[in-house]
């Protein structure tokens, strides 16, 4: 049974490009992972509706990466309906936000391959999932 359309079906994230230096911060997952056959990915975390998506962001990837950002900026939405881990189709809504690398090193959680900072100009080199392709070209980054 296909549940696009109703609350069960939809799935909130929040995307977060972080930069430091003209790089972005990927991570990589084991080759076979679905949904995607592309390995490389933006970061990001399912959306908390009792708290500000900022603060969301802020605290996701201090707690799972070991860094602290700044300048937390809103870049719009996308939209996506596909198959979850779940064996469920469902619509995605990605938040999309800039980030700015402020401290902190890096540590790589479980269940990810890579995490590496990937210069702008090379993204377009690495094998990179869809919705990450598609805020690439949003933001205006060369070769997507």
């Amino acid at each position: 049974m296909n549940n696009v359309g109703n609350h069960q079906g939809t799935r909130e994230l929040l995307i977060a490009v972080v930069e430091k230096e003209g790089a972005i911060l990927m991570r990589k997952k084991p080759e076979g992972t679905p949904p995607y056959k592309e390995t490389w990915y933006s970061l990001g975390c399912d959306r908390n509706p009792e708290r500000k998506d900022e603060d969301t962001i802020i605290n996701y990837l201090k707690e799972t990466f070991g860094i602290t950002v700044h300048s937390v900026v809103n870049r719009g939405q996308d939209e996506e309906i596909k198959m979850d881990h779940d064996g469920i189709v469902k619509r995605f809504i990605y938040t999309d936000f800039d980030c700015l690398y402020l401290s902190g090193e890096l540590k790589k959680p479980e269940g990810i391959e890579k995490l590496q900072w990937i210069p702008k100009d090379e993204l377009p080199q690495y094998d990179i999932v869809p919705p990450s392709q598609k805020l690439f070209g949003k933001l205006g980054f060369v070769g997507f």
